[in-house]
C-alpha cells in the first residue's frame, strides 16, 4: 500500500513539474500564474535535472513590462544558481541551442570560474555556414564579444576561423578577441589586414595597425605599402615599425 501511495505522490509531482514548466514558457500567461510556477521550480524542487531545464526557457522571451520581465528572470536565475556546479552542464547544453545567451551567461558568471565560462562559450560557437541564419550570426557575434574579456591562447586557431566570416561584425569581433590576447602568436593571424584596403575590413585594418604600433611589431616587407602609407593615419618606417602619420 505504501508503494502505491508513493507512486501516486510521485506521479502528482511529475505532473506538477510538467505543468509549471509549460507555464514558464508561456509569455501570454497570467503573470501571477507564471510567477507561482517560477517560484515552485526555483524554490521547491530538489532535482537539478527537473528544475534547471524548466527554468532556462524563461530567458527565451521578454515581456513588454520591463520590471516584471527582469523580476521573473532574476527569480529563474536564483533558482538555477542555487544548484551550484551541478547546474553547469544543463546551462552549457542550453547555450548550444539558444540564441538568447545573456541570462544563461549571467548564471555561468555566478557559478563558474573563468575557464568554465570560456568552455561553455566555446562549445556554443557555430563554425558552420550560418550566413543565411541571422540569429546564428548574431549569436556568434555575441559570444565573441564575451570572449574579448578572456585570455584564451589555446583557442586562437578557432577564433581565427571567424576572421573570414561573411558578416563584418563577426570578423571585427573575432579580430578584437585576438587583439586582446597577450601573445605574439596572433601577429601572423592578423598581419594580412594591414594590406587589406577593402571598405568591408576598414575597421579591422585600423585596429590591427594600432596593435602593431602598441606592441612595436615590425612588418616584414615595408616596401609593400606605397609611399609608406598603411592607413590615412598610420605609416610604416624604414625599420618596419608602424607609427602615426
Amino acid at each position: 500500500m505504501f508503494g502505491s501511495v508513493k507512486e501516486y505522490l510521485d506521479g502528482r509531482k511529475v505532473k506538477r513539474i510538467a505543468s509549471a514548466a509549460k507555464m514558464v514558457t508561456n509569455a501570454k500567461a497570467i503573470k501571477d500564474d507564471r510567477w507561482a510556477s517560477l517560484e515552485y521550480l526555483a524554490k521547491s524542487i530538489d532535482s537539478v535535472g527537473d528544475a534547471v531545464p524548466a527554468l532556462l526557457p524563461r530567458f527565451e522571451y521578454s515581456l513588454e513590462h520591463g520590471i516584471n520581465d527582469t523580476r521573473e528572470k532574476e527569480l529563474a536565475l536564483k533558482g538555477i544558481v542555487r544548484y551550484g556546479d551541478s547546474a553547469i552542464p544543463f546551462i552549457k547544453d542550453w547555450l548550444q541551442k539558444t540564441s538568447r545567451i545573456a541570462w544563461p551567461i549571467k548564471a555561468l558568471y555566478e557559478l563558474g570560474q573563468d575557464q568554465v565560462v570560456v568552455d561553455c562559450l566555446k562549445a556554443a560557437l557555430n563554425y558552420g555556414e550560418v550566413s543565411f541564419t541571422q540569429h546564428e550570426v548574431d549569436k556568434n557575434y555575441d559570444i565573441l564579444c564575451y570572449l574579448r574579456d578572456y585570455q584564451i591562447h589555446d583557442l586562437i586557431p578557432q577564433i581565427a576561423h571567424f576572421l573570414v566570416d561573411s558578416d563584418e561584425r563577426v570578423r571585427y569581433a573575432a579580430a578584437e578577441v585576438l587583439i586582446a590576447q597577450n601573445t605574439d602568436e596572433v601577429k601572423d593571424r592578423l598581419i594580412h589586414f594591414l594590406a587589406d584596403d577593402t571598405s568591408e575590413n576598414r575597421r579591422i585594418r585600423g585596429a590591427v595597425a594600432q596593435l602593431f604600433i602598441d606592441r612595436q611589431w615590425k612588418v616584414p616587407n615595408p616596401a609593400l605599402f606605397e609611399g609608406g602609407r598603411v592607413t590615412e593615419q598610420v605609416s610604416v618606417g624604414a625599420d618596419g615599425r608602424l607609427v602615426h602619420a
